[in-house]
């Protein structure tokens, strides 16, 4: 069967959204500080916007969850997200020296994105099959509320871990495990499937200049005001409202923008050849990260404060990262083999 063509804007939304993710590892690994080079107001995209770029790439209008495809689906998935994630964190636990059982918590010491992805997945379609099999919008709303209490319940334990997990025994162990506080990001996931679904709607909406001048007059006032996310009773509003606001903002960015994103543009071939290759970015950057090398310059560029030189050197060392994974990746690849089973090409091996 002919591959369907990828959509240029999204694979360069993909790399755009990586590259957020590698400038917020470096301050917070190497610089000793995880917030310089404005990363405090960048804390709520990445996220939310990777997330929703994953559902949206993950919704086919003609799925039918029956028990061929859920098991299909989930066994395809599970070779890509969990298998390579198992193998390059095992190689990178050992020769970090991080062979621990605190390596297996929630955080998985960087390693937790594919595993957390992979239950979204599970999470996802065993809603859609169960909830929502008539494809109805009574369906619809009995998921989203779903997605919306399971993402309450993480956010809400995320941020009263401390005050509570000494109470909860075993079950904190099991919930770190599963990386339960990561759960909260599901209902983007949600969201990037909903666009998807329902995309001419979200075209004509998101194509009203008023609407998408709303929603950034809304985000730069929650950026600059931000004890609303502090805010007993608003915090959880105020995440889901400005994940999903900087989200269709970029989103809408992107698509509107899409004749600067080409292959035949510089830019949008770099940042699809990044997007293309999120997977292999993600699995290998931690390897190539100067932990230690770097915490005595973080120190003084945090002390010299001044934004612009911070983002300015954050950003090299981003693409310098990017760069060597990228290349590392590229070695990787000449074998069909590694390539397939490690960053989940399509098996060229029996070609």
């Amino acid at each position: 069967m002919e591959q369907a063509k990828r959509i240029e804007y999204i694979d360069a939304l993909r790399g755009f959204s990586m590259i957020l993710v590698i400038y917020f590892h470096i301050p917070s690994y190497c610089l000793g500080n995880a917030y310089i080079g404005f990363n405090d107001v960048l804390e709520w995209v990445r996220m939310p916007l990777f997330f929703c770029i994953s559902g949206f790439v993950f919704y086919k209008a003609d799925r039918v969850w029956d028990s061929p495809t859920i098991s299909a689906v989930l066994h395809k998935k599970f070779m890509v997200q969990i298998i390579p994630t198992a193998v390059f964190m095992t190689l990178f636990l050992y020769l970090f020296d991080y062979i621990d059982f605190s390596s297996l918590g929630s955080d998985k010491r960087g390693y937790w994105y594919t595993i957390v992805l992979f239950e979204y997945f599970v999470i996802y379609i065993l809603a859609e099959a169960s909830l929502n099999w008539k494809n109805n919008s009574k369906g619809e709303l009995k998921v989203m509320m779903l997605v919306l209490f399971i993402s309450m319940l993480s956010f809400f334990y995320a941020k009263y871990y401390n005050r509570y997990s000494g109470e909860l025994g075993n079950l904190k162990t099991i919930l770190g495990f599963f990386s339960f506080v990561k759960l909260r990001h599901f209902v983007f996931f949600w969201f990037g499937t909903i666009i998807k679904k329902h995309f001419s709607t979200f075209i004509s909406l998101s194509d009203r200049s008023y609407i998408m001048l709303t929603l950034f007059l809304l985000y730069i006032a929650m950026s600059l005001f931000p004890a609303v996310y502090h805010t007993p009773g608003l915090e959880y509003p105020a995440y889901l409202l400005s994940g999903i606001t900087i989200t269709v903002i970029l989103f809408t960015l992107f698509r509107k923008n899409e004749h600067l994103l080409t292959k035949e543009k510089w830019t949008g071939k770099s940042l699809q050849f990044i997007g293309r290759r999120t997977l292999d970015i993600y699995l290998l950057h931690y390897f190539f990260l100067p932990y230690h090398q770097l915490q005595d310059f973080g120190t003084r560029l945090f002390q010299y404060d001044n934004k612009a030189l911070e983002v300015v050197i954050i950003l090299i060392l981003t693409l310098c990262i990017i760069a060597i994974s990228l290349t590392a990746s590229s070695i990787i690849r000449l074998s069909p083999f590694l390539a397939h089973y490690l960053f989940g090409e399509k098996n060229k091996i029996t070609k």
